[in-house]
Order: C-alpha cells, then structure tokens, then sequence
C-alpha cells in the first residue's frame, strides 16, 4: 500500500512540475520533458512487477553491431530534425545535461555503456512483460537504443500482446519527417529479421 501511494504522489509531483514548465517558456524542451515524467511514472509503477527479462543484458554482438551502425563523433553535432544535440556513438544531450562540444573516444564509450544499461536495456526490462530469446532482446534494445522511451513502448505493448514487432517496426518509419524514412527503414527491416529470425545483419 505505501508503494501505490509513493506512486500516486511522484505522479502529482510530476504533473504539477511538467504543468509549470510547460507554461514558463520552455517550448523546445516540452516534448522531452513529459516524456521523462511519463517514464518517472512508469518506473515508480514498475516497482511492484517483475519482469521476466531483468536478467537479461545485450549481446557483444549486437553491442558492435550499434556501435557500428551509430558511428562515433567526438564532436558535438545537431540533431537533423533540429531537436538536441548528439555526441559519441549517438548520445543525445538530455534537457539539464552539460552540452561538451568535443570528448575523447573514453568519453564516447562512457557514454554509449550508460545509454544502452540505462535507457535501452532499462526500458525493455520496464516496459517488456513476455519471456524473449536472446536475439528478440537484442533487437528491441537496438529499437530502444535511439527512440524515446515512450515511442519504445509502443513496440512492447505489441510484443506482450504476441503480435511481435512488424506491425509497430513498419508504422514507425512514418513516425519521423519523409527525408529521414530510408534509414528508418533499413534499421527496422534489420531489427524485424534479427527479432523474427535471428540474424544479425
């Protein structure tokens, strides 16, 4: 009982601070800032399930695999749609974080470690309910890696009601501007044969 109320009173608290930024003038940040909260809520929900995958962590492979496909740039660079700015093997810039215009290769991997256990890996553990083998994991930590927590769970939601991810995977290239659908696509054909066959490509 003292859980659900700890959840109910972080759910106003947010709410009310997400209210009060959103009125003070912070217009780009909106968007991030009540996806965060959203998450917040999630996770305080989170701690009364366990999910049948919290042992579960990325294959080596796949971890090369996103490494390969992120690139690294140890120079800070804008986002194409103009929303925040990216640094390292594709490490975007949270709202309050210190921007670094350059960091050492060092840095990069610090940076790639944290997103993959604390946003990729985390929000399939939070947001996933459904036993998954090895490479379903690896392909949802991939669609995870450079998504919002919010849109990822829009993938969960499928897999726990057993549709798996082509459905999501195929709707969710329209989800960003039509110049920026090709490479969408090509991530989420690659991420649907490793999710359905096991093939890391």
């Amino acid at each position: 009982m003292k859980k659900l109320y700890l959840i109910g009173g972080v759910a106003a608290a947010i709410t009310a601070y997400v209210w009060w930024r959103s009125n003070s003038g912070n217009d780009g940040q909106d968007e991030d800032m009540i996806d965060a909260a959203q998450t917040t809520i999630d996770e305080a929900a989170g701690v009364l399930t366990t999910s049948p995958v919290q042992e579960m962590a990325t294959s080596q492979q796949m971890l090369d695999q996103l490494k390969s496909k992120e690139s690294c740039r140890l120079t800070a660079y804008q986002l194409e749609d103009g929303k925040g700015m990216t640094i390292g093997y594709g490490h975007k810039f949270q709202p309050g974080e210190t921007v670094y215009q350059n960091i050492t290769q060092e840095q990069a991997e610090a940076y790639f470690a944290d997103d993959v256990a604390n946003r990729a890996e985390k929000w399939v553990k939070l947001y996933v309910t459904v036993d998954l083998s090895q490479n379903q994991f690896d392909a949802l930590v991939s669609i995870a890696f450079n998504m919002s927590p919010q849109s990822f769970k829009k993938f969960a939601n499928e897999v726990n009601a057993g549709n798996g991810i082509d459905g999501i995977a195929k709707q969710s290239v329209s989800w960003v501007a039509e110049q920026y659908q090709n490479g969408i696509q090509n991530r989420r054909n690659n991420e649907m044969l490793l999710f359905n066959q096991g093939v890391y490509a």
